[in-house]
């Protein structure tokens, strides 16, 4: 049959089907076909109306977790309302909002970041501040903001929405819930980890009783607290939430899912802590192969996955692996995020310790030494994260024999956590014990020197 010229998007749509069966994304395509197939047979005169379809794909899509597919349905649609509607009319804007929403799920935070203002600054002008889609776009950016380690705008954002959604909808509505679960995570990357400890469980006991224990944002939000755990060093209790989260996900959602995903890595990362290396290898390798498979390779959480395995590696002493996919990661992550995003400082800190325990101490202290910079720069002196890579630091300088430099940052570092993390904390004790030994050597070092001195008199 003859298509309208104003249907004309729909010949993308079949390219990109094509495209999908070559690549061996069977399910993407079939889903697309069939959305076609009733595009052209019953919206012919009316593409306004094939294209609200196309739209339900895209959050098809979205729901799955199916990012690229997301994108590249999404990036048609949007193209489509532009030249259709214009570039500010509600429907465009929508479409619009979807793509971030798809350019977040595909860890592409800074297009996300430039096509999030947009459509929030245009709602907001069009719509209002109070109206449901503008918020929503704020969120979205937000959301955006925090990952790319901007977050003192994204927790701007997120204590603006919360205040009116509180007003409007209640502390109870579900809208109002994510957003505070929202404002959580990012006191917890923060390093503001009490603060998010106290909302989450908040939140917690909320969405349990308004929406279900196992509704999928309560389970996100435990995960999220058993992350806020494991950062207080109660590894425990953040082991045991984080396994109910997984096994639930697993059941609802399958292995594929990106949240199973993030559950898996998260609690391999608490096994690896808790000295349960072969678990924790087990579940990373599993990650970093499915994360490939569905995320794609250059996905910043199939990176992250791939990080998390070579610090497994490196607690295991197989250095030459852990440095190889160190490497490898390490590299990829600086050409997609830059050197300055925060999940890229925590790669390049990590594979300073490999090159330390692979003896390569010159290679570990230029590294770390880099890193301490940008952190102190990017996420601030106090941030727990900058301080770990300080004590890092301080640990290659007594490998050097640079026992003043050491005793200078392990001083710093004790006041720092002690004000951060608290007196019991775990790291707190072990820079306190780390300090102890410093000045046990210098005060030996000084006694020797002393003794010397006497017998030269």
């Amino acid at each position: 049959m003859d298509v309208s010229p104003s249907l004309s998007f729909l010949g993308a749509f079949r390219s990109l089907s094509k495209r999908y069966r070559r690549e061996g994304v069977p399910d993407a395509a079939t889903r697309l076909d069939a959305v076609v197939e009733r595009a052209s047979n019953e919206d012919a005169g009316d593409p306004s109306a094939a294209l609200v379809r196309f739209g339900g794909l895209v959050l098809t899509f979205l729901e799955r977790g199916q990012w690229n597919a997301a994108v590249d349905v999404g990036t048609i649609v949007v193209d489509a309302r532009r030249a259709l509607l214009g570039p500010t009319d509600p429907l465009t804007m929508i479409a619009i909002h979807n793509l971030v929403s798809a350019y977040c799920g595909q860890g592409r935070w800074t297009e996300a970041i430039d096509l999030g203002r947009q459509v929030t600054e245009a709602r907001r002008r069009v719509l209002g501040e109070d109206h449901p889609q503008t918020m929503a776009s704020m969120s979205n950016l937000a959301t955006a903001y925090r990952k790319q380690g901007h977050w003192r705008q994204a927790e701007a954002l997120e204590l603006r929405l919360l205040e009116i959604k509180t007003r409007r909808l209640g502390e109870d509505h579900q809208s109002t819930l994510t957003s505070m679960g929202n404002l959580a995570t990012t006191y917890s990357h923060m390093g503001r980890y009490d603060e998010a400890e106290r909302l989450e469980k908040r939140v917690i006991e909320r969405s349990a009783r308004v929406l279900g224990d196992h509704h999928g944002s309560t389970l996100t939000w435990k995960s999220n607290l058993a992350t806020t755990y494991r950062e207080q060093g109660r590894l425990e209790e953040a082991e045991k939430l984080e396994s109910e989260v997984m096994d639930i996900r697993i059941e609802n959602l399958g292995i594929q899912h990106p949240l199973t995903l993030t559950s898996m890595a998260n609690l391999a990362s608490m096994y690896r802590d808790l000295g349960r290396l072969d678990d924790a290898e087990h579940l990373e390798t599993q990650v970093v192969e499915t994360s490939k498979v569905e995320l794609g390779d250059k996905h910043p959480q199939t990176l992250m996955s791939m990080i998390n395995l070579a610090s497994t590696y490196r607690c295991q002493d197989r250095l030459e692996e852990a440095a190889r996919l160190g490497v490898q990661a390490v590299a990829a992550m600086k050409s997609l995020l830059g050197d300055q995003n925060p999940l890229t400082l925590t790669a390049m800190a990590d594979l300073a310790l490999t090159y330390q325990n692979q003896g390569r101490t010159d290679a570990a202290e230029v590294l770390t030494a880099q890193v301490l910079r940008l952190m102190q720069k990017n996420l601030g002196s106090l941030h727990p994260h900058t301080l770990t890579t300080m004590a890092n630091l301080g640990g290659i300088y007594q490998s050097q024999g640079r026992w003043d430099e050491a005793e200078k940052l392990a001083e710093q570092t004790v006041r720092g956590r002690e004000k951060v993390l608290g007196e019991t904390h775990p790291d707190t004790q072990a820079s306190v014990e780390d300090l102890v030994r410093v000045c046990r050597v210098l005060a030996a070092d000084r006694a020797t020197a002393m003794r010397v001195r006497n017998a030269h008199h």
